[in-house]
């Protein structure tokens, strides 16, 4: 069966659209921000010119006006009401007062483009004013009957004319030139929302882009992950056919391996030349009941024996004795602590398939390491039996951790043999017997692979056991 292909091409164009359209978004995210700064100071400096120059301007400019006013006024009654003249006069000092104070303050202020002209009209008209009303109030005061009416009319309401006109003038100047700004601040406002419009309709739209290439790469990393899921299963179901046949074509030989080495050791003499043969027997005992568990398994659709059991502590027994040559041969001791008697649910070649297969992983990846002990601990944890096998090897990467049960799962620059069958064997054992299995590994340190199984008699074995009747239908 072929490995499906991973199409590199259309997801190298797939990212490069994704990562072109993601930069044009943020670039149209960034150009609406600047747009829209921009066009916050520009109605920030027409706003300021609005309200620190336009505004003010016409407040001092009115103020001026209307103390002109008034100073005329008591000016006029100053020269014909002589009884009076003295708080008139001190009227019209205050009157002049507030004039001054409004003019200085008009000057103060930054000048627009074009009204330096106005301004200096101004200055030069209330020079004129202030001369003519300072001249009346003399002539008032030295000649009591100097021509009233003649006076005012010749010496004060010509200047005083002409700088309300000025005033007035300049005040329609200030006018026309805050509509103006006002009117700048509302175009300014406009081109900036139509323009922060447009690039949030190009953001939007670029958005939509950005999703679709997502939702169409996921589409196809979905699509390429399902059809890998795939090509596992298909594989992992045609390896278990062959390791059930494999498993019953084996156990012929292994039967008549057992019986004649059995026929060997009645006809032997002693008992020292019957310890080898008696130990081949153990091992073969031992293969045959692994195949034959194998080919249960895999004959049963993947599910186990509902009455199966196993003690632990007379399964791990047997086989350190099988394992002690091998490990003899590496340098390796092997160490069980105390295994309570307990019962798990699974058959004897099951757990022997899942200790032995994890106990020669740990002799064959020792290494090179000083210290070489293999520990085997059996666990309690209460419905579940757990079997922990501690080595003191080199450790695991921790990038392979997460893929060490997977088919067919080989560590780069792994030296020791295998297909990397042995730990996805182990874990389907696992599973499919109601348990779970793990490592835990620390580089330099060494690992520790466990494997857990329901304590026979639990609820997990008692549902297997004796499972639910089937529904009563009345008629």
């Amino acid at each position: 069966m072929k490995m499906p292909s991973s199409q590199p091409r259309r997801t190298d164009v797939s990212w490069k659209m994704l990562l072109l359209a993601f930069t044009a978004v943020v670039g149209s995210f960034f150009a609406t921000s600047l747009v829209v700064q921009r066009s916050s100071s520009a109605v920030g400096r027409l706003s300021e010119d609005i309200i620190y120059n336009s505004a003010p301007s016409i407040e001092h400019l009115a103020l001026v006006r209307r103390s002109v006013l008034e100073v005329e006024l008591l000016l006029a009654r100053f020269i014909n009401e002589p009884q009076r003249r003295t708080d008139l006069g001190r009227d019209l000092d205050e009157a002049l007062a507030h004039a001054r104070r409004g003019l200085s303050g008009y000057m103060a202020l930054t000048a627009f483009p074009g009204e330096n002209a106005v301004r200096m009209d101004i200055q030069e008209s209330w020079m004129r004013f202030d001369n003519a009303v300072t001249r009346a109030r003399t002539v008032a005061e030295s000649s009591p009957e100097a021509g009233r009416g003649p006076l005012f009319d010749q010496e004060v309401d010509p200047p005083g004319r002409r700088l309300l006109d000025d005033v007035t003038r300049s005040i329609e100047y200030n006018a026309v030139r805050g509509r103006e700004l006002a009117e700048r601040i509302r175009e300014t406002r406009r081109q900036t929302l139509v323009l922060a419009t447009g690039l949030n309709l190009v953001c939007g739209l670029l958005a939509g882009v950005v999703a679709w290439l997502l939702h169409r790469e996921l589409q196809a990393r979905r699509a390429l992950a399902d059809a890998h899921t795939r090509f596992l299963e298909t594989r992992a179901e045609e390896l278990e056919q062959f390791a059930g046949r494999v498993a019953h074509d084996i156990r012929n030989p292994l039967s008549s391996a057992r019986l004649s080495a059995e026929l060997a050791v009645r006809k032997s003499p002693d008992e020292a030349s019957r310890a080898p043969l008696q130990r081949i027997i153990r091992s073969l005992s031992r293969a045959d009941a692994i195949t034959g568990a194998l080919l249960d398994f895999a004959r049963s659709g993947a599910r186990p024996d509902p009455g199966a059991r196993t003690e632990p502590r007379a399964v791990i027994s047997d086989l350190l004795v099988g394992f002690e040559a091998e490990a003899e041969q590496a340098g390796i001791e092997l160490h069980c602590e105390p295994v309570p008697p307990i019962l798990v649910a699974c058959s004897t070649g099951v757990y022997l398939s899942l200790l032995g297969n994890l106990v020669r992983n740990a002799i064959k990846y020792m290494g090179d390491s000083s210290t070489r002990r293999i520990t085997l601990r059996v666990v309690e944890e209460g419905a579940m039996i757990r079997t922990d096998i501690h080595d003191t090897g080199p450790g695991i990467a921790p990038e392979n951790l997460p893929s060490l049960f997977e088919p067919y799962f080989r560590a780069q620059g792994g030296v020791a043999e295998g297909l990397g069958l042995g730990l996805a064997t182990v874990k389907k054992l696992a599973e499919g017997h109601g348990g779970h299995v793990g490592v835990m590994s620390e580089r330099g340190t060494g690992s520790t692979f466990w494997f857990e199984l329901p304590r026979a008699g639990s609820s997990w074995d008692t549902a297997l056991t004796h499972p639910a009747p089937a529904s009563i239908h009345r008629h």
